[in-house]
């Protein structure tokens, strides 16, 4: 086992430093690691193959897990490796997921995971109901994803009916009558016989014909335009949010426009938050904001570190 100090003490150095969470060692190589440590100002000792030697290529496993707030010059336990690191991996969908389906499922992606909820301590949870990061996202070869459980199933809900108001618009004359003339159809004519006794002389009779014409009517017929209003968009959206080191007040999303000032609402508590979007995260799908540390922290403590929110601008 090697002691490794990568952030000598100098000489009257203040020691009241502030606490820092354990950055991710799992998968980097072993220059990588001695640049992370020290610009976390951190030690680490190191065990496994190759460490006595030095000769390590990689880290497989860590000890505190990434994220945990340590001291300042706190130590670190790798387990080191002689094989080359991993290609990343994308994380596998185990929401809805059984304890035994998730233990299947993490295995064969070579991932670790950390669970968090009601029967996380005991080992007696059913099923998973959040993940971070979201299904699909490519992380380093035995990454720990974070898992939200429960000792029961959710209830199916049902899916809210949007009302759509149809507005019928109806012409003030839908039914117009031309005629035309007799020139420029082919109407049916029919022709009547009347006969007139008309009286010229004592004794004398004279038969009159008379033919009268009939012109037909043709009739057109405009259909009356039916239009109906389109459902308006989404003004909110429910997933993850996390947070980092950022300016107090901003906030990062990958789908709205820069300055949309938007509302922040922990499902859990029922606290909400407003900040205004200044930059871009990297993670997408159920990743729906990282806050700032002041943000977040007024909805749950940092240690916590992902929340089930709703955003809405």
């Amino acid at each position: 086992m090697a002691l490794v100090l990568v952030a000598p003490l100098e000489a009257g150095a203040v020691t009241s430093h502030a606490p820092r969470h354990m950055p991710r060692l799992v998968g980097l190589t072993r220059a990588r690691v001695y640049a992370v440590m020290k610009a976390d100002q951190l030690y680490f000792q190191t065990r496994g193959p190759g460490s006595a030697s030095g000769k390590w290529v990689a880290v497989a496993a860590q000890s505190p897990a990434p994220g945990t707030l340590v001291a300042w010059h706190a130590q670190a336990t790798l387990t080191t490796t002689m094989r080359r690191p991993h290609a990343r991996q994308a994380v596998p969908r185990v929401i809805g997921l059984s304890r035994a389906q998730t233990f299947a499922a993490m295995k064969r992606a070579g991932l670790y995971f950390q669970t968090r909820g009601p029967g996380s301590s005991t080992g007696r949870w059913v099923v998973v109901v959040h993940q971070s990061p979201a299904p699909g996202t490519r992380v380093a070869w035995h990454a720990e994803v974070l898992l939200r459980v429960s000792t029961h199933r959710p209830r199916p809900t049902a899916k809210p009916v949007v009302a759509v108001k149809r507005t019928t618009t109806t012409l003030k004359h839908p039914t117009t009558t031309t005629t035309r003339p007799a020139a420029k159809t082919s109407p049916t004519t029919t022709t009547t016989t009347t006969a007139v006794s008309t009286t010229t002389y004592p004794g004398e009779v004279t038969s009159t014909t008379t033919t009268t014409a009939t012109t037909p009517t043709t009739t057109t017929t405009v259909r009356a335009t039916t239009t109906t209003l389109k459902k308006a968009p989404a003004r909110y959206r429910i997933g993850v949010a996390t947070w980092y080191s950022y300016v107090p007040g901003r906030c990062a999303t990958w789908y709205l426009p820069m300055g949309t000032r938007i509302t922040v609402r922990d499902l859990d508590s029922g606290r909400t938050v407003h900040c205004v979007v200044t930059d871009r995260e990297g993670a997408h799908g159920d990743r729906v904001v990282d806050l700032n540390k002041t943000q977040f922290s007024q909805l749950a403590p940092l240690h916590v570190g992902v929340l089930r929110v709703k955003v809405s601008w």
